[in-house]
């Protein structure tokens, strides 16, 4: 009997609530017995440490380096806003590129010499009509 007694002494305490934490880890019971205290303690309070000061330094400084970028773009669209038609310039800059011969490009219209042509030219014969290495 003795055997099943510890049992119904067992079976009668209330389950522990899942959130708690184990008993080795919950705080000694203060001396002065006030309920309030104990309540505060239950209640998980964030630390304001040095790593939330530098996150929220951090995340202040991105934000005001997307503030700036947001500014730089509105400038650059309303710089945009007065400039012409871009079809208007382009056709400037075309005949303006056009007009002025390019120093680095021959002024010939045929080529300068046939011995370059070869290079350039298929096979005319079937003996040459090989492959080329140069």
């Amino acid at each position: 009997m003795g055997a099943s007694r510890g049992m119904d002494e067992q079976q009668s305490q209330p389950p522990l609530p899942s959130s708690l934490p184990p008993p080795s880890s919950l705080p000694p019971p203060s001396s002065s017995g006030g309920g309030a205290k104990r309540d505060e303690a239950a209640g998980p309070v964030p630390k304001a440490g040095p790593s939330n000061f530098l996150g929220k330094h951090r995340l202040a400084a991105a934000i005001s380096h997307l503030h700036q970028q947001i500014d730089i773009i509105q400038e650059e669209l309303e710089k945009l806003e007065t400039l012409g038609e871009s079809s208007i310039v382009c056709k400037e800059l075309i005949s303006s590129v056009e007009s002025v011969p390019d120093p680095m490009l021959p002024m010939t219209k045929g080529p300068a010499e046939i011995g370059w042509e070869r290079w350039f030219k298929g096979a005319h014969s079937s003996r040459s009509s090989r492959k080329r290495w140069i």
